[in-house]
This record gives C-alpha cells, sequence and structure tokens, in this order.
C-alpha cells in the first residue's frame, strides 16, 4: 500500500465507496477505509450491514445512476407493480408506481375531503421534487433560505388545505413513522414530502450491494481498498489534519480525508443515544412466495411501522432475501435490548409479527432466528466535527428523510472536491 495518497475516504456506505470511485476515475491516488475501534473490546461488527434491506434511491435516473454511469459500474435495478403495500389491521392498501394510477387510488382512499386532499398530494410531489434537487445542489449546513422549510411542517400543510379526515392523517403518519420521521405536526415538510413518494425500483441483492458495486468501480480505477484497512485514528497537527492511523498501527498520510458520518466520532464526541435499527434477515424461496407480492411493505403496529422488504440475491438465483427493519428511538414503549446488549424477546416478537402479516400463508414456516442491533450507516453517531483543514465532511442534507441515500450528498461532495488538488 501507498504511505500518501491524494484522497483518503473514509465510511461504511456506498455513499463513501461511490466517492472514492468518482475521484479515483478522476485520477487521484485515492484509499477508501472502514472505521475500526483502538479497544478490542469496544470494538463493534460492522461488517452486518449486509442484512439491511436495500433502500437507495436514484438509481435509474437519479444522482447514483449519474455516478454509476461516470464509473463504469452497472446497477441491477428491479421494478415491480404495486411499488408499496401496507399492512393496517383492518385493510390492506397497494401503493402503485404509476403516478396516474396512484393518483386515482388516493381520490378513492380518501373521499371525504377529495378535491382537498388531491391539492396537498399535488403540492407534496412539487415539495419532493424540489428538496432532491437541493439535496443534490447545496451544503446542507450553509446559510441557505432552505432552512426556512424546516419551520413548515407537514401538519401545517394539512391545516393549510383544511384537511381533517383522520385516516388520511393515520395513511400519511404511519408511512412517515416508517422512515423514521415524527408524526405531522413534527415532521418538516421538505423531508417528509419525499417520504411520501412511493419507490420505483429496488436494487437486486442487499443492503451492501451497492458498496461493493462502487468499491469494484474504485479498484478498477486504480484506487485501494482492502478489508483489514479500518481507520482508528486521524493524525493532526496544529496546521490541520495530515492523515489516518490504522487498526494495523501503520500511518497514512492524505492530502485530503473525507469522514462519512459513520467516522465523524474518529475525532468527535459520541451522541449519547445514537440512532440504531433492528434488523432481521432470512432466505425465502421465489417458489414458496405469491405472485405479484411487491417487494416493500411497511407494517403498521406499536411501537412504531416496521419495513419488510423482499428481493432476488440475484439476476439468477431462485432464493430471495427477506428483510425486516424497524428504526428505533430511546422513548419508543418496546424495550430495546436485554441486560446482555441482545434485542430483547417483545422487539423480536414484533418484527415475527410483521413477517407473518406479510405473508400470512408462510406464517407456520418462516422464523427469524437471529435479529441484529446495529447503529444506522448513513446517520452520524456523533456531532459534526470542528473545521480543519484537510478535512472534509460527507453529509446528508437536513431536508432529507433519515437513512435516505440518493447519492446526493456524494454528488455535491464530489464537485467540491474536483480540482482541489493540482
Amino acid at each position: 500500500m501507498r504511505e500518501r495518497f491524494d484522497f483518503i475516504v473514509v465510511g461504511v456506505s456506498a455513499a463513501e465507496a461511490a466517492l472514492a470511485a468518482l475521484l479515483a476515475r478522476d485520477g487521484y491516488a485515492v484509499l477508501l477505509a472502514g472505521i475500526g475501534e483502538s479497544n478490542a473490546d469496544a470494538s463493534e461488527d460492522r461488517n452486518r450491514f449486509h442484512c439491511l434491506p436495500p433502500l437507495q434511491s436514484g438509481l435509474s435516473d437519479g444522482p447514483y445512476a449519474r455516478i454509476a454511469a461516470y464509473a463504469g459500474a452497472h446497477l441491477p435495478v428491479a421494478r415491480r407493480e404495486p411499488a408499496w403495500r401496507m399492512h393496517f389491521a383492518q385493510q390492506i392498501i397497494d401503493i402503485p408506481a404509476d403516478a396516474g394510477q396512484w393518483r386515482r387510488l388516493r381520490r378513492a382512499l380518501f373521499p371525504i375531503q377529495r378535491d382537498a386532499a388531491e391539492r396537498f398530494w399535488q403540492v407534496q410531489e412539487t415539495a419532493a421534487a424540489a428538496a432532491l434537487r437541493l439535496a443534490a445542489q447545496f451544503d446542507p449546513l450553509t446559510g441557505l433560505q432552505v432552512w426556512r422549510q424546516q419551520r413548515l411542517t407537514v401538519g401545517d400543510m394539512f391545516r393549510r388545505y383544511d384537511l381533517v379526515d383522520l385516516t388520511l392523517r393515520a395513511f400519511v403518519d404511519t408511512i412517515l413513522l416508517a422512515h423514521g420521521l415524527p408524526v405531522s405536526d413534527h415532521c418538516s415538510w421538505a423531508a417528509g414530502s419525499i417520504a411520501l413518494l412511493p419507490p420505483h425500483e429496488t436494487l437486486v441483492g442487499h443492503g451492501d450491494t451497492l458498496t461493493h458495486i462502487f468499491t469494484d468501480a474504485l479498484i478498477r480505477a486504480g484506487g485501494e481498498w482492502s478489508a483489514h484497512h479500518q481507520v482508528v485514528e486521524l493524525l493532526a497537527d496544529p496546521t490541520g489534519v495530515r492523515g489516518v492511523r490504522l487498526k494495523s498501527g501503520s500511518e497514512v498520510a492524505g492530502r485530503v480525508v473525507v469522514l462519512g458520518p459513520a467516522g465523524w466520532p474518529l475525532i468527535s464526541r459520541r451522541l449519547e443515544s445514537p440512532p440504531m435499527l433492528a434488523i432481521g434477515a432470512l432466505t425465502v424461496e421465489e417458489a414458496q412466495l405469491p405472485s405479484g407480492l411487491p417487494w416493500y411493505h411497511i407494517v403498521a403496529g406499536e411501537p412504531v411501522p416496521v419495513i419488510v422488504s423482499l428481493t432476488p440475491s440475484d439476476n439468477h438465483s431462485a432464493s430471495w432475501r427477506l428483510s425486516v427493519m424497524l428504526r428505533l428511538r430511546l422513548d419508543d414503549p418496546v424495550s430495546i435490548q436485554n441486560g446482555e446488549r441482545q434485542p430483547a424477546p417483545e422487539l423480536v416478537a414484533t418484527l415475527q409479527s410483521a413477517v407473518c402479516k406479510v405473508l400470512p400463508e408462510l406464517a407456520s414456516k418462516i422464523t427469524l432466528h437471529s435479529v441484529t442491533l446495529l447503529p444506522d450507516p448513513t446517520r452520524p453517531t456523533a456531532r459534526p466535527p470542528m473545521i480543519q483543514a484537510g478535512l472534509w465532511l460527507l453529509r446528508q442534507p437536513a431536508w432529507l428523510p433519515p437513512g435516505y441515500d440518493n447519492g446526493s450528498g456524494t454528488l455535491r461532495l464530489y464537485r467540491q472536491l474536483r480540482g482541489l488538488i493540482r
């Protein structure tokens, strides 16, 4: 391995791998490194994110599609109609991916205030498109006027259109909670409007597939990566950050170090309550699945809705991956873990119940043997580090939903870094 790089990119998600691939494609010397712990007893297995469902967006016509085209990578994208299935106690609702079908369906779903509700949905779609454009263009911590949109909530928009339909409110709140957002009265309008967009596609594979694709593109472009390259410390002097120390003890110099959200604790104080995910995953044979089953499900329930996804393991396999995910908050009434830092039985039962609702025909055959508690790899577990020379942060725009990754932050930071080193 080199002793000096132009860029050292530190992180565990697809965003960091995509940024490293773009920079390497431009001819820079790039190292992509993961996160390690200097104390072996405190080390955390960060190689378990493969059980995450593939929730990225922008795979066909968004930022990730443009990144893949430039990096020479192929994204295995699959589509299914309908896009979502929402499981309520008394009703199952299929949300179509086709915009025209979705307009017709929502007018039938919420007939009490049909015209007012349709105006709300039209404004929501316009706001979502604007927020996505802003996410790809502007740094989230600059003093932009868009911050004023954060004071406008989804609940404010309900009141603007005199919407008092409790069925509509429950429908919207279920989607917001499933995506890690607060309910309407507390959810910013920008992030909420994006969360309400039906997904049109999914990535074949699992939550780490996109990371693997862009890591391969990085290596083909001449960059360096190894599972053993784990950063445990940033090397700094009075003039700024000058490199990293790896778990092996070796020091690597870098003209610019980029930290993804998972790397912020290396140089900043950890948050007292980092965002957590409860994840379960298992393999299901395609022959066992009902024909035409949507790949993305939201199961309403307590304490918060559960997301269940089904994706083909690869383009030629007969086995499918079933992932079930619950975003945890400290104020949830369900106990998160027992004294041994393992998921509590109540939490495992909540996820198992969601799987049974999605696949009632297989309820007696499918059991979640293991449930894992993980930090959300797309959300910071520490406060933003102080600005230092040579240090750049890969930040998710504040007006996107938590964990929503469409490559906009990567593309924006790439534009800023390109040409920085001559």
